[in-house]
């Protein structure tokens, strides 16, 4: 039987290599709902999807997924943001690329966001401070002129949990948290040329239920804990009628677009690492 271990690390594998995959058929012209629908395709050969591919672009940052009726295409000069999540078991790995489309006027924009990423694992190990971590990547970020955007923050992660309750702010701040042995966390840093924060833009659909409920049962049975795409209910013969009445009861939460406040252009990098004595694992890559 696989351990805890084994199964973060086939997730990993499954989620980094599904993320490689996405990014290699995003191109001019091909649309979102292809990509989205081909990754998680290809998640679901060797394992479960943990949440719907995100397809945040230009200064969107973070949960917009096709809905069934899209048409939105990817253009020249889109910088693409590509979220994704396999589950074994519900032990998940999270990972997220960048890429621009066709030009190259935001690859500052974009390597700001990676090296911050590499800087951060690089001192991750047992017993840092979660504040180092935080502080190497705004200082990162700075560095190539760019702003940490500061309301986005990476997660730990537990079975079935994609985020546990412990965060890694993407800017400096004071805090006495530290890593420990054997934890499981994201590190996902996004860098922009705005003014460094997202607001709410609208809906994602994206879904999740967060009270359990008689009427929300068939939602549970489907989706368990985790987040669900509006796209999907439909193969299951849910209804969006059924759905918006959870929604408006609270029983079930209707993620929001996240865009840049001011408009600027976004960029993401993310790996899913455990924790050891002297240093990490990288699970995604």
């Amino acid at each position: 039987m696989k351990s805890m271990y084994d199964k973060f690390k086939l997730a990993g594998k499954i989620a980094g290599n599904a993320l490689k995959y996405g990014i290699s058929i995003i191109d001019e012209g091909v649309s979102y709902i292809e990509v989205a629908e081909k990754v998680e395709s290809y998640i679901l050969k060797n394992a479960k999807i943990a949440f719907p591919v995100n397809i945040s672009v230009n200064s969107i940052a973070a949960h917009y997924t096709p809905n069934p009726e899209d048409k939105y295409i990817f253009r020249r000069g889109d910088v693409v943001k590509l979220d994704v999540g396999a589950h074994v078991n519900g032990y998940i790995g999270d990972t997220a690329a960048t890429v621009e489309i066709g030009s190259n006027e935001y690859e500052k924009l974009i390597e700001a966001s990676k090296m911050a990423l590499e800087n951060a694992i690089s001192i991750v190990k047992a017993g840092v401070k979660v504040a180092d971590i935080s502080k190497e990547i705004e200082k990162t970020i700075n560095s190539y002129g760019y702003r940490p955007i500061r309301n986005l923050q990476g997660h730990s992660i537990e079975q079935y949990k994609l985020h546990a309750g412990l965060s890694i702010p993407n800017h400096a701040y004071n805090g006495r948290e530290v890593l420990k042995e054997g934890d499981v966390v994201a590190i996902e840093p996004f860098a922009t040329n705005g003014e460094g924060y997202v607001i709410d833009d609208g809906k994602s659909n994206i879904y999740q239920v967060i009270r359990k409920s008689q009427a929300a049962s068939d939602f549970i049975r489907h989706f368990g804990s985790l987040p669900f795409a509006e796209r999907w209910i439909y193969r299951h013969g849910l209804s969006k009628i059924k759905l918006n009445f959870m929604v408006r009861k609270g029983i079930i939460h209707s993620y929001n677009i996240l865009i840049e406040a001011k408009g600027g252009m976004v960029s993401q990098r993310e790996h899913t690492i455990m924790v050891t004595t002297d240093g990490c694992e990288v699970l995604t890559e």
